[in-house]
């Protein structure tokens, strides 16, 4: 059984599950949504830097998101057809994992109008290198001459934008025609559709994580330091 233990939530697990999904591979989300939760599972040797999200697959316990998706590219031959098609795999796949970031942030802004002027910012950077890299090879996808993990994740990463700000792809005809693309893949479409996908992250996802954590909420929300551990 391959399994996916994370937060209550899309975040940093989110890749690896399109990954995941673009295999075909069953999995299960296995939810840590307390701080005893997440001690025992640190307890249990799994985490290897103690941090999830974890990936238990193949008698594998496998951290870090790029490490996983990595791993999943290998088995399913997402990772191009030669060394040259595999680097530049990883190179856009760098450059996805930064502009994701500000789509994971979205939930922790103060307000919805900062969440979608942030988003906007951050596509008017990378967006038009993006659709200048995908128009310059000239085969619809990001590296080598067929689907691969680098379109995978951006694909995953563009889901969160389009959430947020939906005509966001309408001056980009390249990246939209990718994203396309890549969401109808039968693996892709069946998890989109199914209960194993997460709604798009709120206020609840927010207090989960600082509650697992123990950390202070941002600091927009009452009582921001509910969760952290005082002593006396």
């Amino acid at each position: 059984m391959v399994e996916l233990t994370y937060f209550k939530g899309r975040g940093r697990a989110e890749s690896t599950r399109w990954m995941l999904a673009i295999n075909q591979i069953q999995f299960t989300n296995v939810q840590v949504t307390t701080p005893q939760e997440l001690a025992s599972l640190r307890l249990t040797g799994k985490l290897p830097f103690d941090q999830m999200p974890l990936l238990e697959i193949n008698g594998l316990c496998l951290s870090q998101s790029t490490a996983m998706i990595r791993y999943l590219a290998r088995l399913g031959e997402f990772y191009g057809d030669n060394d040259q098609d595999a680097v530049m795999c990883d190179m856009f796949a760098g450059a996805v994992a930064d502009f994701a970031e500000t789509g994971l942030q979205a939930a922790f802004q103060p307000t919805a109008e900062v969440a979608i002027a942030n988003l906007n910012d951050k596509f008017q950077k990378f967006g038009p290198k993006f659709e200048a890299h995908l128009a310059a090879n000239g085969n619809g996808v990001c590296a080598g001459s067929r689907l691969s993990l680098a379109d995978v994740v951006l694909a995953e990463a563009l889901s969160g934008y389009l959430e947020w700000c939906p005509a966001i792809l309408e001056t980009t005809p390249h990246i939209k025609a990718l994203n396309e693309r890549v969401v109808d893949q039968p693996g892709i479409a069946k998890y989109l559709k199914s209960t194993q996908r997460y709604p798009k992250p709120a206020t609840e996802y927010v207090v989960d994580v600082a509650r697992v954590l123990q950390r202070a909420l941002p600091g927009h929300m009452a009582d921001a330091n509910q969760f952290i551990l005082t002593t006396n």
